[in-house]
């Protein structure tokens, strides 16, 4: 009823009408479990083709059944199935990647376990839109060529680009790990933010040029505008410093007890501006934006994207470039090596990238510059800037560096390649006219060859076998190993283990089986040739006398691409389990999965040819065979489950028998679930007949279950008679369900009698 009735006028409610329709679960969800070449170790994944397998599990391996039973599954018609790998044991494959410094700083593992991983290949560079903190990660599974690019990784956890949290859940190769302590994070050295080198500060600065934004350590950018009077002094050196000492000071006057801002630095830096933040650790950083009006901070080229260099405090801790690229370092300067150079005679060379070779000019101009330091920045900026103007398409020059080096006291200039690993190639060359090379002390420079590529180590993998393939597949239940993966699976309804014929593994798995209402199908052992050999299998105490089960002889050939369509001996359960799904989608889970209709698709011939009268001894015993047939080829011709045999005389003889109830028994449990904690009444009874009721119709009007009418094809009973007062009492409500099942016509009886004449009177 409504809330409150207060005003005379109309109310309106809804009332529910107690329909809850239930939906019948998926039939041929087809769980598999066995060896394969790569993937995640007791943990299931959901496929919906072999493509999908292919993926995620690799290419066929001709000592792994698995990988030829789910083609197959596939190829029969199953169109949803759950795949475990299993091994003996196994380890993921890793490497520590560690910065310049050197200190360890991340740590790559292999996400499957096993020896595959060791194939895949790490690459880091700092080709990015700020090579000064960031990096980009590349990796490379050579077993298929499967590449992942990580671009502009930070190792700031508060970045955006925060390497851990942009691979780790995304890529399917490797998950990363920080291995840097809270200490030295917190030790790391404050960031900067420095222009490139500038000419006069003086002829920079007006009134159209004379605002920029600085931000430090994430915090709220502040506005700065240069006056007329913060540039001043007699020479170009003091009017920077004086610049500088501008910029520092307006930083601080804002910083309203931000340490990162009260204190700020500026200062000169050669002929370059410096900015450092007034406080270091992981967060530490500086960035230049544009102005608002008037912007600046390209004619200062301070910022990354002007030309500047913004360093982070994690900068000191990211991954080194692995591999790193072929380079040459060029003969130390003297001081004044650069005061009268390039010149009109001396500004051309040429240098060879991974085996191309061109002529470069970096033009007459002498160097800019108030120290040799500065010089060389000089030469080496222009000398990067033509080589990557020469084949921007090409890595090796789009991604070509020329950088300055002082370390042991000596300056040198440094090139290198754009590419990294083997085939990472580098030289100079005098020019033919106007060479500089020699002057730049390059054609007697040490070159650095290209180092081999970088991939994981130490994953291993023992694979199971007959000594130890139940400890392989039945493993821990508490640990989810093995079959026991499945826990992780909301549902499946066929379990397949191709090949594996071990008592043990079978006898455990029908179990499992039973317990989540699923159908296991068995592969009669490789070893078993002839029928006779089969009766002994089925009549012994290998094989799981269950009604959950079904076991199918002989193995098939298929087409093997691994050996050019070569016929392969191979477990049938896969191609059983396909069909089993054809026929469920085809005719309903109520059909058996046999027949002249029951090809078997792919097969190309049988381990063993059946007569009749064999295949006569085989069907009593609850043995399903597979036949081939003249026009029909390859056919499934048994139904029967484990307790199929005559002599056991069980309701559930057939295979279809047996699937449906266990189809009844999913769907009613799943569409029930509503009824918990309800009024255990009439009400309640009637809502139950009602839905249980027109599922059970649904089924009988496709054809489910005997009989010409409801009433005799099935029932559902909830009421006093089903549930007592003393079963309310203990909170029960029982439901009766019962169905009259198809049964297949295995023996097809035709009588034919010959008419005698007729007299007529």
């Amino acid at each position: 009823m409504p809330s409150a009735l207060t005003y005379p006028g109309v109310y309106l409610e809804e009332v529910s009408s107690g329909v809850r329709s239930i939906t019948g679960v998926a039939t041929s969800v087809a769980a598999f479990a066995g060896a394969a070449e790569r993937g995640p170790v007791n943990s299931p994944v959901h496929l919906f083709s072999y493509s999908d397998y292919e993926r995620r599990f690799g290419a066929l391996v001709e000592e792994f059944e698995l990988g030829y039973s789910v083609r197959q599954f596939f190829q029969n018609g199953g169109t949803d199935a759950w795949v475990v790998r299993v091994v003996k044991s196994a380890s993921r494959a890793e490497i520590t990647l560690q910065s310049a410094a050197p200190l360890n700083v991340l740590k790559a593992s292999a996400i499957d376990q096993g020896s595959d991983g060791n194939g895949i290949e790490v690459q880091v560079d700092y080709f990015t839109s700020n090579p000064g903190s960031t990096f980009n990660l590349t990796l490379l599974r050579t077993s298929d060529g499967l590449v992942e690019r990580y671009a502009e990784l930070s190792m700031n956890s508060m970045s955006s680009r925060y390497a851990i949290e942009a691979v780790n859940g995304v890529s399917q190769l490797i998950t990363l790990e920080r291995l840097v302590s809270a200490p030295a994070l917190n030790a790391l050295t404050a960031a900067t933010s420095t222009s490139a080198a500038l000419p006069d500060v003086g002829t920079l600065i007006d009134l159209n040029h004379n605002e920029f934004q600085i931000s430090a350590n994430g915090l709220a950018p502040l506005k700065i505008v240069i006056a007329p009077g913060d540039v001043a002094g007699a020479s170009a050196s003091l009017r920077l410093a004086s610049l500088c000492a501008a910029i520092q000071a307006k930083v601080q006057a804002l910083a309203n007890g931000r340490p990162a801002y009260a204190a700020f630095t500026a200062a000169p830096a050669g002929a370059s501006i410096a900015l450092t933040s007034g406080a270091g650790g992981e967060f530490s950083s500086v960035r230049i934006l544009p102005g608002e009006r008037n912007n600046a901070s390209g004619v200062l080229r301070l910022g990354a994207e002007s030309g500047g260099a913004e360093i982070d405090g994690v900068a000191a801790i990211r991954p080194a470039p692995v591999p790193a690229p072929a380079t040459l370092s060029s003969g130390a300067f003297a001081a004044a090596d650069l005061d009268a150079l390039p010149d009109a005679t001396h500004s051309a060379l040429r240098i060879s990238l991974d085996g191309f070779s061109d002529l470069v000019d970096i033009g007459p101009a002498l160097a800019v510059g108030a120290t040799l330091a500065d010089k060389l920045a000089d030469v080496a900026r222009r000398l990067q800037t033509a080589v990557r103007a020469l084949k921007p398409g090409m890595p090796a020059y789009r991604y070509f560096t020329a950088t300055v080096s002082t370390a042991g006291g000596n300056t040198r200039v440094v090139l290198a390649t754009g590419t990294r690993g083997s085939g990472s190639t580098i030289s100079v060359m005098p020019a033919a006219a106007n060479s500089v090379a020699a002057e730049l002390h390059l054609t007697s420079g040490t070159v650095t060859t290209s180092p081999v590529n970088v991939s994981l180590q130490s994953g291993t993998e023992v694979q199971f076998g007959s000594a130890d393939v139940y400890t392989a597949f039945i493993g821990s239940r508490a640990e989810r190993k093995g079959i026991y993966a499945l826990e992780q699976v909301d549902l499946f309804n066929l379990l397949v283990l191709p090949g594996i014929d071990d008592p043990g593994v079978l006898a455990d798995a029908n179990a499992y089986c039973r317990e989540r209402r699923a159908f296991f199908i068995i592969d009669a052992p490789k070893g078993i040739k002839s029928p006779d050999e089969a009766v002994q299998l089925i009549t012994g105490t290998d094989l799981p006398k269950s009604d959950h089960a079904g076991v199918y002889y002989p193995w098939v050939y298929i087409a093997d691409p691994l050996r050019n369509g070569k016929p392969r001996l191979s477990a049938p359960s896969g191609t059983v389990a396909g069909l089993f799904a054809r026929t469920d989608a085809d005719r309903g889970v109520w059909k058996a999965p046999a027949g002249t209709e029951a090809s078997l698709v792919g097969v190309q011939a049988l381990a063993y040819q059946m007569t009749d009268s064999q295949n006569g001894t085989l069907n009593p015993l609850g043995m399903n065979s597979l036949r081939v047939f003249p026009v029909h080829g390859a056919v499934c011709w048994g139904a029967r489950t484990l307790r199929g045999a005559d002599q056991m005389t069980s309701e559930y003889k057939y295979v279809p028998v047996r699937r449906l109830a266990l189809f009844l028994e999913e769907s009613l449990y799943r569409g029930t679930q509503w009824i918990v904690f309800e009024p255990n009444d009439e009400p309640l009874w009637a809502q139950i007949r009602l839905n249980l009721g027109a599922f059970m119709n649904g089924l009988f009007r496709q054809g489910a279950f005997q009989g010409k009418t409801p009433r005799e094809a099935y029932l559902v009973k909830c009421d006093r008679e089903t549930t007592t007062q003393d079963d309310i009492n203990h909170g029960i409500v029982n439901i009766l369900v019962a169905f009259a099942p198809l049964k297949p016509a295995e023996f097809v009886v035709i009588r034919i009698q010959q008419l005698a004449g007729q007299i007529q009177t």
